[in-house]
């Protein structure tokens, strides 16, 4: 074989490897993004959204979904969904928000490094939840959550 045919040949193969993987990978994904628009659909109904800033899955209990935009009359609010309960719906005024719950926590735990926080549900009430490495050797990683209008301690968990 001649080298044209050698480059035509790796060629057309990286493009079939690229479009399998591609597939896969949507036909993988599919579920979330089912799953992730259902949540936007279920939100801006209950909460008159116009905009979706963020979607957060948040798995601990339940499943639950929560949903953060603005509604009609420009409030920032935060949508809780379940398949068991009608959704929660609370403006971001009515909690403390995740800068401050952030400012407080490294306050209070200078060592730690926050990996993730996010609100969820945690026997039903709303929270926030971070998850965090307690900057102790070897790591050591922890999750605590706060109630989400007062930003009071409720757990700790491993």
């Amino acid at each position: 074989m001649t080298l044209k045919r050698w480059l035509l040949l790796i060629t057309a193969f990286l493009l079939l490897l690229l479009t399998v993987s591609f597939i896969y990978f949507r036909e993988v994904q599919s579920p979330e993004w089912t799953a992730i628009n259902a949540a936007k659909e279920q939100a801006t109904k209950a909460a008159d959204l116009m905009e979706i800033e963020k979607v957060h899955h948040h798995i601990w209990q339940k499943n639950s979904w929560v949903v953060e935009g603005i509604n009609q009359q420009d409030e920032h609010v935060y949508v809780w969904l379940t398949e068991e309960q009608q959704p929660v719906i609370m403006k971001a005024t009515e909690g403390i928000s995740e800068k401050s719950l952030k400012d407080n926590f490294i306050s209070k735990r200078p060592l730690a490094e926050i990996k993730r926080i996010q609100p969820g549900l945690l026997d039903d009430k709303t929270v926030w939840e971070i998850y965090y490495n307690d900057g102790e050797k070897p790591d050591h990683y922890r999750y605590d959550f706060y109630r989400f209008d007062d930003g009071a301690f409720i757990d700790s968990q491993s």
